[in-house]
């Protein structure tokens, strides 16, 4: 989509990479205060930032979804550079943690991020991943692989229609 090649697979607001999951299309200016469906109008945005902002304008927006975060980490731990959701190479990340300096566990493990990443849809155990171990996907490689489970899931339905309309005709 031009949209994606504009901006990337990144949420415009909080600029966290995102997935089939977490993507959404926003209107810069909201319809509600006179803006339109044009490209130059549309940003890549992330449901949690979309939900946030609402209609407000593009100059109230970072406060905005400051205050309605319902997850909040101390300015000095910095950001996490992955999320929740977010498709990595190694697989999918389901789980976060900080390990702080000057502490028993970040002095064991290493100070900063690490991630729980379940390796493939059948797997039911998670690895943990240092920041600077986890591999992000390419956007090619997002897409295509977006587009496999989209194709995986259109089948699916096509099959689960056949069946229905086999079983009317019985």
């Amino acid at each position: 989509s031009l949209l994606i090649e504009k901006y990337g697979m990144k949420c415009f607001w909080c600029e966290v990479a995102l997935t089939t999951y977490s993507l959404t299309i926003d209107h810069f200016i909201p319809l509600s205060k006179g803006g339109n469906n044009k490209l130059k109008n549309l940003r890549t945005a992330c449901k949690g930032c979309n939900n946030k902002r609402g209609n407000a304008m593009p100059e109230d927006t970072p406060e905005i979804i400051a205050q309605k975060s319902c997850i909040r980490f101390p300015s000095h731990w910095g950001k996490p550079k992955y999320h929740l959701g977010q498709r990595v190479k190694e697989g999918e990340i389901v789980g976060v943690e900080y390990y702080q300096p000057k502490t028993l566990r970040g002095y064991e493990e290493g100070a900063g991020w690490s991630y729980w990443v379940l390796r493939n849809d059948l797997s039911d155990q998670a690895e943990a991943f240092r920041e600077s171990n986890i591999s992000p996907l390419k956007t090619s490689e997002l897409i295509e692989d977006i587009q496999s489970e989209i194709e995986f899931y259109q089948n699916k339905i096509t099959a689960l229609n056949e069946h229905i309309q086999e079983s009317q005709q019985s």
